[in-house]
């Protein structure tokens, strides 16, 4: 049975709404990926950095992904001055993706990284405690000031399986997870399930020609700033 890493996040409910058959591990991101680099899962919805870190271990399971719309909704900074004033940031420890994506935001709009603190004028949250309102001056969603830029989603996660995993289980999980979509959304639609924007505004999981060309400008930038070369997506083939 595969071991399978589920973000302990609103987001991936749906990709779970009807998996069965599987024994499901919980976490935030970058502890899932931890286990998922290390062997201890199988697969898990993590980080798409963790496969620009470490693409020799995985398939990619295609059109699938956590990616935004135009906002993501659930990943925010919140801040006590304006973008271009902040100086120092309080990260979430259990971000990988968002950490880069708001250090990409901050060099290209304004040529330097923000110090690390825990005494800061603006704080990143990602996940259920950035739906939570806040009362700061500043709000900024990190896929919103991405789409600015590039016109493109963001894709925050990834659905990997380590190589060495038996096919048909893959592919039993793969299958898994696209009914679990389907069958979420059409629950949705008919009234079965309360009625949520977030679902239908901000989250997106596909993983489409869009999505690749977003997820290759961000590789690029990482392997600029990492001195590695952007990794060739290898997804797994399901026929």
């Amino acid at each position: 049975m595969l071991r399978v890493g589920r973000v302990s996040y609103k987001n991936t409910i749906p990709l779970f709404y009807e998996l069965r058959g599987f024994e499901i591990v919980d976490g935030v991101p970058s502890y899932l990926a931890k286990l998922l680099r290390e062997g201890k899962i199988d697969a898990g919805i993590v980080s798409s950095v963790e496969y620009f870190f470490n693409p020799d271990k995985y398939l990619i399971l295609p059109s699938v992904s956590i990616s935004s719309k135009v906002r993501v909704c659930s990943v925010k900074l919140f801040s006590q001055v304006p973008f271009e004033e902040v100086r120092r940031v309080k990260l979430s420890e259990a971000s990988l993706t968002s950490k880069y994506l708001l250090f990409y935001l901050f060099e290209k709009r304004l040529g330097f990284l923000p110090k690390e603190s825990e005494d800061a004028e603006a704080i990143m949250l990602i996940g259920d405690e950035a739906l939570e309102v806040r009362s700061f001056p500043y709000t900024y969603d990190l896929a919103e000031e991405w789409f600015k830029m590039h016109k493109l989603p963001f894709v925050f996660a990834l659905f990997l399986v380590r190589k060495e995993a038996d096919p048909k289980e893959i592919k039993r999980l793969y299958e898994g997870v696209k009914k679990s979509l389907e069958e979420f959304f059409k629950d949705l639609k008919r009234g079965r399930l309360s009625e949520d924007s977030y679902f239908t505004e901000c989250i997106d999981y596909s993983l489409e020609e869009e999505h690749l060309k977003s997820l290759s400008l961000f590789f690029d930038y990482l392997s600029s700033k990492f001195n590695k070369p952007t990794p060739k997506l290898c997804f797994f083939e399901s026929e």
